[in-house]
């Protein structure tokens, strides 16, 4: 199989070596390839290309490792020249709505697109790296990404620009988890108690995940001023110790405006499902679901 990879940076690169290793013919495509991409290439003995146009009308695949940015742009150029049937694989980290801009000028253009999105940090683990896709070339994906060793998995139901989609959704949950546990741990560390706060945590072990999360919004929709009171009182605290405080105050502003809700418009089930609490956070905010 034939794989132009358009990008030579990180991501392309890891991904050319095991393709390559498993017998697959590739082709670098990249406008400045650097000295680590031309070595890479000398090495492996591929081709290094600085042109879309010459590249991707002889491959099976075209796999788009470029900035998000320029994502779409490289996917219309690439996509134009490309044979039908052949695969284009977005492992970009474009805007969801612009892969799905590119997905439906594929589908046009009788391509086979799949939006596949990386979760985790790929200069680490490697090709070993968690991947997610979705898109109409999916099927085809999983097999070109097993060739590699790399695990793949399909969003279920999922369509082109759901993975990427997902990616950022994960980055705003996990970015904001860590950022809270920096400024919780510096405090607990301050006064000595890390290891007392890791055990008064572990009852968030005993719950799956899903559970958890569930049972935080449900319960917000109703506690919310009375958890207020607890933000307000845990950021008092910390700034009495002189700690800095950068996280607490937005999940001061998220209470209090739920409180505020609340108090104008109070939810009408005094234990809400998660639809119950989504359908009511949704309407206070004032935004369509």
């Amino acid at each position: 199989m034939k794989i132009g990879i358009i990008g030579a940076g990180e991501v392309g690169l890891t991904y050319a070596r095991p393709w390559s290793a498993a017998g697959h013919e590739i082709v670098l495509c990249d406008l400045k390839p650097s000295p680590r991409a031309q070595a890479i290439a000398a090495e492996l003995g591929l081709d290094v290309s600085t042109s879309i146009a010459d590249v991707v009308p002889a491959c099976d695949v075209v796999v788009s490792c470029v900035f998000g940015t320029v994502s779409l742009a490289v996917a219309e150029q690439a996509l134009g020249a490309m044979q039908k049937h052949a695969l284009f694989v977005d492992m970009t980290t474009a805007d969801p709505e612009q892969i799905r801009i590119a997905a439906a000028q594929a589908t046009q253009l009788g391509v086979a697109y799949v939006d596949v999105a990386i979760l985790g940090a790929i200069a680490l683990t490697h090709e070993k790296t968690n991947l997610i896709g979705a898109g109409a070339g999916i099927d085809r994906a999983l097999n070109l990404f097993a060739s590699a060793g790399a695990p793949l998995k399909p969003v279920e139901d999922g369509a082109a620009g759901d993975a990427a989609a997902l990616k950022i959704l994960r980055s705003v949950f996990t970015k904001g988890l860590e950022a809270l546990t920096i400024e919780c741990f510096m405090a607990a560390e301050k006064q000595g108690v890390t290891h007392k706060l890791h055990d008064a945590l572990s009852d968030i072990d005993q719950a799956s995940l899903r559970d958890f999360l569930g049972a935080l919004i449900r319960t917000h929709v109703v506690h919310a001023p009375r958890r207020l009171k607890e933000v307000e009182e845990a950021e008092r605290q910390l700034r009495a110790a002189n700690m800095p405080v950068s996280v607490l105050p937005g999940v001061r502003d998220l209470f209090q405006r739920t409180s505020d809700q609340i108090g104008s418009n109070p939810p009408q089930a005094a234990a809400p499902s998660l639809e119950e609490a989504f359908e009511w956070l949704f309407k206070a905010n004032g935004i369509n679901r």
